[in-house]
């Protein structure tokens, strides 16, 4: 399947899906990976919106401890109406992910090479997928079906791609027939794709920021319009809250805190001390075996650095601390 997803054309793809709202960031992005958050489309009581999902979807009948959940980054689309984990979501909860094209790894002489694979046409891609609530956020995950003959070299599946009419059948909530629901994902023919290889020596879980070849690629796909260098994104203003204060202690936590199985580390500041502590395993390894002295703030987490900074802008912060 689909290792990595890009989306330049964001506005573009706003406005092809009639989409009414949007609720999530259309800054260009040059590598989406499983496990972050991606944009998508869905319908909201006959309106479309665009709004942020987790790319790795985990079924409401999922009991297990939160550290032992299953994501399922995609399903396949011969088994969506028959698996538990996917016949609820597919009869209600279906969305449509846009992406300018997608990346695929093969491995060529030890080394895993990306190829990157767009419409003919230069047109978005839109690609089918299905999403269930969580406690924190929705997650989603991609539809596959079986492989193209252009795509097959590289792998067995690849991304259901809907055109035309499909597109509004899927995103249409009143439509819970899984017979025209399953019509609509079927295997592009492989001329309406195209493919560009790279020299690339990146590992299909790597950063492509780390292949130049693979940026030139994209540079040659878009023209001018695409930026060889990788997007600089606005910096996100991380809210962190406190949790409480206690004998000069003040906690943090914040969902940049969070670990991938949800345990909290919370950074603690002791504003009457001076002291600093965080829970994270970051902290702990420097602390025990590189930690000459705790004050200094080159040994902090990256947790504890944003909640002294925290501390630092509301003047909370002891002297010694400070400096």
């Amino acid at each position: 399947m689909q290792k990595k997803l890009t989306l330049h054309s964001g506005e573009k793809v706003v406005r092809e899906l009639g989409v009414t709202r949007s609720e999530f960031s259309l800054v260009p992005r040059f590598e989406i990976a499983p496990g972050q958050l991606l944009g998508a489309v869905v319908d909201e009581e006959s309106t479309r919106v665009f709004r942020g999902f987790r790319w790795g979807l985990v079924p409401r009948w999922w009991s297990e401890p939160q550290r032992e959940r299953q994501r399922l980054f995609a399903a396949r689309a011969e088994t969506l109406a028959r698996r538990p984990a996917f016949a609820a979501a597919l009869r209600g909860r279906r969305a449509v992910v846009p992406a300018d094209g997608f990346w695929m790894w093969r491995d060529i002489d030890g080394h895993n090479v990306p190829f990157y694979f767009r419409a003919r046409s230069g047109e978005p891609l839109f690609l089918a997928a299905i999403w269930e609530p969580d406690e924190d956020e929705d997650r989603l995950a991609l539809v596959t079906v079986e492989a193209n003959r252009l795509v097959e070299p590289l792998g067995a599946r690849m991304p259901a791609i809907l055109r035309g009419d499909a597109v509004r059948l899927w995103l249409d909530g009143r439509v819970q027939n899984e017979r025209i629901l399953s019509a609509q994902l079927q295997t592009v023919p492989s001329n309406l794709l195209r493919v560009a290889a790279t020299d690339a020596e990146a590992s299909g879980w790597q950063s492509l920021e780390n292949a130049p070849d693979a940026r030139d690629v994209l540079a040659l796909t878009y023209g001018g319009a695409f930026q060889l260098e990788k997007p600089r994104f606005a910096p996100r203003h991380r809210k962190v809250r406190r949790d409480h204060a206690a004998a000069g202690h003040v906690f943090f936590r914040t969902r940049s805190f969070t670990r991938d199985d949800a345990t909290r580390w919370h950074p603690v500041v002791d504003v009457e001390g001076g002291q600093v502590f965080c829970d994270c395993p970051d902290f702990r390894y420097r602390h025990a075996y590189h930690e000459p002295d705790v004050w200094t703030p080159q040994w902090w987490c990256k947790h504890l650095a944003r909640a002294v900074e925290n501390c630092r802008r509301h003047d909370e912060l002891p002297a010694r601390v400070a400096t």
